[in-house]
């Protein structure tokens, strides 16, 4: 794999975490008002209600854990990135011997 492609994926991964986490935010914070609206709107529907119930549950289990999985999952690649990047960098013939 190149090494751009792969120094660019923390970056991609920290951004979907982000993403991922307002999401889940939003989702949490207007879940109640948007459920409220439903119910007092003139053709409430009892099935619609509980699928978006359903739904806004899902988004609450797991898109939190899931952005905070991807934000670290981009912090520990670019600590590895960060790490062996000298190694890689270093030509053979300059390492010191071993016996």
């Amino acid at each position: 794999m190149d090494h751009n492609t792969v120094s660019g994926l923390p970056r991609k991964t920290l951004r979907a975490g982000i993403v991922v986490g307002a999401v889940g935010a939003f989702a949490v914070i207007l879940a109640p008002q948007i459920m409220q609206l439903l119910v007092l709107g003139p053709s409430y529907s009892q099935a619609l209600g509980a699928v978006l119930q359903v739904l806004f549950q899902l988004v609450t289990l797991f898109f939190l854990p899931f952005s905070a999985a991807l934000i670290a999952a981009s912090l520990v690649m670019r600590h590895l990135d960060a790490a062996l990047a000298p190694r890689a960098q270093t030509p053979l013939d300059a390492l010191p011997p071993t016996d």
